[in-house]
């Protein structure tokens, strides 16, 4: 894997302090920070994950080549989002085991290996009602005569009930994949399907695009 993270910004330990005013007579906050460190701990691993998946390449059912994630690159990537002590080997934990975990899965395998027609983070614009729209697509190709359109997801859920939270997450980017689709159809005529990819739940949700597109032509790029 070839990437080169980004530069690294101050790293935050320790809580936020409170808005002005709300300090009790000896200067220390009397209300609890509102950032949220455990999401923004998750935010910033599928930022990191994400990335990789977009440069990760497997051949067919064998990882062979696959760890090349493994190593300090991971952690300069994690550091960079401003990571640092036991939130950073956190982090650098969570990432493995969602990576670990794809790589461990056919589904997983099969979404990155190497397709027709195959692209990753693909760039398409078209033209919606006055102005013109960029749609960037984590993932597609064509398997078996069908396009595929996959986006990576790097939510987390704890606990039980995974396939009712997979089935919200469907509700939820329903219309976002579907724009895609309607903005792909017009260049490829082939059947299109979707699919969500949970990485750290190895969570998987597809379904067919059944309607028609939308009139117009978009260009690759923008």
């Amino acid at each position: 894997v070839e990437w080169e993270p980004p530069p690294r910004v101050r790293a935050v330990e320790g809580p936020l302090p409170g808005p002005p005013g709300d300090h009790d007579s000896a200067g220390a906050a009397t209300r609890p920070p509102t950032f949220d460190w455990v999401t923004e701990l998750q935010r910033r691993v599928g930022i990191v994950v994400h990335a990789v998946l977009q440069r990760l390449r497997v051949d067919g059912d064998a990882a062979g080549g696959s760890r090349a994630w493994d190593g300090p690159r991971l952690r300069a990537a994690l550091a960079s989002e401003g990571l640092d002590g036991h939130r950073l080997s956190e982090a650098e934990r969570r990432v493995r085991a969602a990576l670990a975990a794809t790589l461990d899965d056919p589904r997983g395998r099969w979404i990155l290996a190497e397709h027709e027609d195959d692209q990753r983070e693909y760039a398409l614009t078209s033209i919606e009602g006055s102005g013109v729209k960029r749609h960037v697509l984590d993932r597609t190709f064509v398997d078996d005569g069908v396009r595929w359109i996959i986006d990576y997801k790097t939510g987390a859920h704890e606990g039980a009930g995974v396939e009712a939270f997979l089935d919200n997450e469907q509700a939820r980017y329903r219309a976002q994949l579907e724009g895609y689709a309607r903005v792909m159809g017009r260049i490829d005529s082939r059947p299109i399907r979707l699919g969500l990819y949970y990485p750290l739940l190895r969570g998987w949700r597809e379904w067919a695009l059944e309607a028609p597109p939308a009139p117009g032509r978009p260009s690759p790029g923008f």
